[in-house]
């Protein structure tokens, strides 16, 4: 309908009246009206169903519905509904469409009529036997039967072994406790003192011992700690310093700082004081088991120095103990020290020398030093263990004792093993110290035939100690 208006209108007559010459004007359709359009005069535009010519040049921006001034209106393009045509012919049939999506499923149908019955099958396999049925109920019992004739005599059974040894407290203690001590007791330097002697069978169960003295010299704190102990057993004589047997090595240090720290009990050894330069106090114990059977005398000497003052105390049952009150492998005492001095490096330590018998290991005692505030990587070395022929390695020295790392995080102290002493010294010591102990009391180390132990001095990263000390203590049977 647009386009027959449009060429309807493609010249626009004007309507001569009567009397009047007839012109004719050239109009230009152009299309939709747009605002931003510049229409020139006699341009022809639509706007919805109607059309407009422009009566004006330059006509832009003047919306033909509203501006009779600038726009005439021409008339609709809308004409009457025509005749329905006639229907057109039947067209080809299309191409086959693609398969259509699966329906939904139909309902379930009617059960169907049962079939005849099929012929046998073959008989299959036996399956596996099933698990054993509960054990029926007792039966009731039978009449005693008629008394056999008596057999003959079996052959004589193989001997049992021995019985092994029992285990320490099994046999109750009947003796009488006894204690020697001396309270407050002045010592010069240079001078000796007994602390404990007896005749006749018995043995010491602990020795106690504390100190106290005023040096005021750097050079002398530790001359508690290097008091001479000497124990004579039945003809048998062990020394060693008071700073092995108690483990005080370390402990009185010149830089004058209390040992406060590294103070401890434990139920076999035990460290209660440690001072130092001017007001010196060192204290503390020993459980240890030492069997004499004619004679013992326990004393002490102290080094060239100041006076010292002592408190001890020795603990022991007089008389023959028991039969079992203790193990038959802890019969002999026997002691052997390598008393804290210096050491070159790579040296090997002779711990425990190469013991022939049979018995048992009582304890380990370590103490070890080095110049500055060093870490004391020469407890990397691995103590090595002989037992019968057969060597132990352990993972480290600090490892033997219980503890990992050097004890630089946390010094572990039980009865059976522990870090005694691990402490760098100031002026003028500059001196790091490390002490450990370890027993075999819950967990006996028993040797049927040899016993031996050695520690070599050996760091690959921080240098060697530069003193090493070692005492052992063990029993055999004979």
């Amino acid at each position: 309908m647009m386009r027959r208006v449009a060429s309807l209108l493609a010249v626009t007559l004007a309507m001569a009246l009567p009397g009047i010459v007839q012109t004719r004007t050239l109009v230009a359709f152009t299309g939709s009206y747009s605002a931003d359009t510049i229409y020139s005069l006699n341009d022809m535009v639509s706007q919805g169903v109607d059309f407009y010519i422009s009566l004006a040049a330059n006509n832009r921006g003047n919306t033909p519905a509203s501006n009779a001034v600038e726009w005439a209106r021409m008339g609709s393009g809308v004409g009457n509904t025509g005749a329905i045509g006639a229907a057109g012919s039947t067209g080809a049939t299309g191409p086959e469409g693609p398969i259509g999506a699966r329906g939904v499923v139909g309902a379930t149908g009617l059960v169907g009529a049962t079939g005849g019955t099929g012929t046998t099958g073959a008989t299959g396999v036996a399956g596996v036997t099933g698990p054993q049925g509960a054990t029926g109920a007792n039966g009731a019992v039978g009449p005693a039967g008629a008394m056999g004739l008596t057999g003959l005599q079996g052959a004589t059974g193989v001997a049992g072994s021995s019985a092994a040894v029992g285990v320490v407290g099994q046999v109750r203690e009947t003796r009488t406790f006894s204690v020697v001590a001396y309270k407050g007791y002045n010592i010069m330097g240079g001078s000796s003192m007994t602390l404990f002697s007896a005749t006749g069978a018995g043995n010491v169960e602990r020795i106690q011992l504390a100190a106290g003295y005023n040096s005021g010299d750097p050079s002398t704190a530790p001359i508690a700690a290097n008091t001479l102990l000497t124990i004579v057993v039945d003809g048998r004589t062990y020394r060693c310093t008071l700073g092995m047997f108690l483990l005080w090595n370390g402990y009185s240090t010149g830089d004058g700082v209390a040992a406060t720290s590294d103070l401890f009990v434990t139920k076999y050894l035990g460290i209660t004081s440690g001072t130092s330069l001017s007001n010196e106090t060192l204290s503390g114990y020993r459980r240890v088991y030492i069997k004499y059977n004619s004679s013992i005398s326990i004393s002490i000497a102290v080094p060239p120095g100041p006076n010292i003052v002592w408190w001890s105390q020795v603990e022991y049952y007089p008389g023959v103990a028991a039969a079992g009150r203790y193990p038959a492998t802890r019969n002999v005492f026997n002691m052997v020290a390598n008393d804290w001095v210096a050491i070159a490096p790579g040296q090997t330590v002779a711990v425990l020398p190469a013991v022939a018998g049979a018995g048992e290991l009582e304890s380990i005692y370590f103490v070890s030093s080095a110049p500055g505030k060093v870490e004391a990587q020469w407890l990397e070395q691995n103590p090595i263990i002989a037992v019968d022929g057969t060597n132990f390695h352990y993972g480290g020295t600090e490892d033997f004792f219980g503890n990992q790392f050097y004890g630089d995080q946390f010094h572990g102290r039980t009865d059976e093993y522990g870090i005694a002493r691990a402490y760098s010294s100031g002026a003028p010591d500059y001196t790091t110290y490390w002490s450990g102990y370890r027993y075999f009391k819950e967990s006996p180390m028993v040797f049927n035939s040899s016993l031996g132990m050695t520690w070599q001095n050996v760091s690959a990263d921080a240098g060697p100690a530069s003193r090493v000390g070692t005492l052992a203590v063990y029993y055999t049977t004979e």
